[in-house]
């Protein structure tokens, strides 16, 4: 291989794990020419939504003005499976770098006045002008919003009119982790694809593509501790939560663990503002699951091998400890409390180290099983 096309190579998006199910619906339909302009995708946060619509992005603004029906026009692609595309290089690294004239790309702007966070009314409203232009390089137009779940209702209304009457050769990628909260009146003129978790091997692999030099026993810890999501697994490892939680899981199976030393810990969950952000998320999320593993022990051992999170021999050891101190019931309501509580800290931004203090000492009290 010259050197030039090594670094082509080199500058092209990792390959894409899972989601095959979607990529052949998409498929099928731009190969008969049905391909629908508009789509939610849908899943659990992490699992690779953005990287995904951004693919799709890829695959359709390859596809040039004087080609014809066939996908790129090129034999050696259409006989490949379509998560195996091989991506134009060129069109791929624009789409990815988000410099690509046919594409518009929608996300909350990073300024200091947008502290809501909000994807705004008036970014939604470009896509008609958007779509009215001709394309520049491709003979499609593609927008990609990113996220749906973060578009006020009159930002969805603002969409309205483009779902309604889509231009010819356009497409809209919608991306959704909570697509209960989206306006039936988008959801009905979409086809939403649920998109399912990736799969241990595949969450391995594409961690292993991040950091190609990483143990592989840390990138199992965090597959199973993702369930399937890589951007998840990517969240605990930043925010450096690993060796904290399976200290906390090893106190909790301890019964003789010090009142001091479980005041300690708890407190080291808790740290305040922007710094300590994710290390607090991470805490809602990982006992969240650590408790809904322990409600599993609590009904079926059985059904509670299944979870991902059992296959973690010091998190199997904290989980069975819960469920023989604790009812299902119990550890449901403990759970509830503390989603409230991180909620309700975050938004007023409360000290966090009161709320995880006695969350420690009721799991680690035991309370009567019915």
């Amino acid at each position: 291989m010259s050197e030039t096309a090594q670094n082509q190579q080199n500058s092209l998006p990792t390959p894409l794990f899972g989601h095959r199910d979607i990529l052949d619906r998409l498929y099928a339909g731009f190969q008969q020419n049905k391909l629908h302009h508009g789509w939610i995708l849908s899943g659990d946060e992490g699992i690779g939504k953005s990287r995904l619509a951004r693919q799709i992005a890829a695959w359709i603004l390859s596809v040039k003005p004087d080609s014809d029906n066939a996908l790129f026009g090129r034999a050696d692609i259409l006989e490949a499976h379509p998560s195996e595309l091989a991506l134009d290089g060129e069109e791929a690294r624009l789409v990815f770098a988000n410099a690509h004239p046919d594409l518009l790309l929608l996300q909350p702007e990073e300024e200091e006045k947008n502290k809501s966070g909000l994807i705004k009314a008036e970014q939604i409203r470009k896509l008609p002008a958007f779509f009215a232009h001709h394309s520049a390089r491709s003979k499609w137009r593609v927008a990609i919003i990113d996220n749906l779940d973060v578009v006020n209702r009159a930002g969805m209304n603002a969409m309205l009119k483009t779902l309604e009457e889509p231009p010819n050769n356009c497409l809209l990628l919608l991306i959704s982790s909570r697509p209960g909260q989206v306006l039936p009146t988008i959801k009905s003129r979409c086809i939403t694809a649920n998109l399912a978790p990736l799969s241990t091997p595949d969450t391995i692999s594409v961690l292993r593509d991040i950091w190609p030099d990483a143990d592989m026993s840390m990138l199992e810890v965090l597959a199973g501790l993702s369930k399937g999501a890589p951007g998840r697994a990517l969240q605990l490892a930043e925010a450096g939560v690993l060796d904290l939680f399976e200290a906390s899981c090893r106190i909790l199976s301890d019964s003789r663990a010090k009142p001091a030393d479980i005041i300690k810990i708890a407190e080291k969950w808790a740290g305040g503002g922007a710094r300590g952000r994710p290390a607090r998320r991470a805490a809602s999320y990982l006992f969240a699951e650590l408790l809904s593993l322990a409600s599993l022990y609590s009904i079926s051992a059985s059904t509670a091998l299944q979870n991902s999170f059992a296959s973690i021999p010091f998190i199997q050891e904290a989980a069975r400890t819960l469920a023989s101190h604790h009812s299902a019931e119990r550890l449901a309501v403990l759970h509830s409390d503390l989603a409230k509580s991180y909620q309700l800290n975050e938004q007023l931004y409360l000290d966090f180290a009161p709320v995880m203090t006695k969350f420690f000492f009721d799991l680690h009290s035991q309370s009567a099983k019915r």
